[in-house]
C-alpha cells in the first residue's frame, strides 16, 4: 500500500478532499459517488441516469483526474 489509509486522513484532509469533490460538475460527482460510495458497474450507472456508457467513463476519468491533481498538489481544474 502506498499511501495512508483513510483511517490516518485528518480532519483537515477529509474537509479538503470534500471540497475537491464537491467542485466536481454534479453529473460527474453523481457518477463517481455511484460507482465509488455505493458500487455500482459502469454498465448500472448508465442505466440509472439514462447516458451511454461511454459518458459514464468520460466522467468516472474526469473525476479521478481531478482528484489526483489535488493529491499531486496542482490545484484542481477544468
Amino acid at each position: 500500500m502506498t499511501g495512508p489509509r483513510p483511517a490516518d486522513h485528518t480532519g483537515e484532509d477529509r474537509e479538503r478532499m470534500r471540497e475537491v469533490l464537491l467542485s466536481l460538475p454534479e453529473a460527474t460527482l453523481q457518477v463517481f459517488l455511484a460507482n465509488r460510495v455505493h458500487g455500482l458497474s459502469y454498465r448500472r450507472i448508465a442505466k440509472r441516469y439514462g447516458m451511454p456508457l461511454w459518458q459514464v467513463r468520460r466522467h468516472m476519468l474526469r473525476a479521478i483526474r481531478h482528484i489526483d491533481r489535488y493529491r499531486d498538489g496542482r490545484p484542481p481544474g477544468w
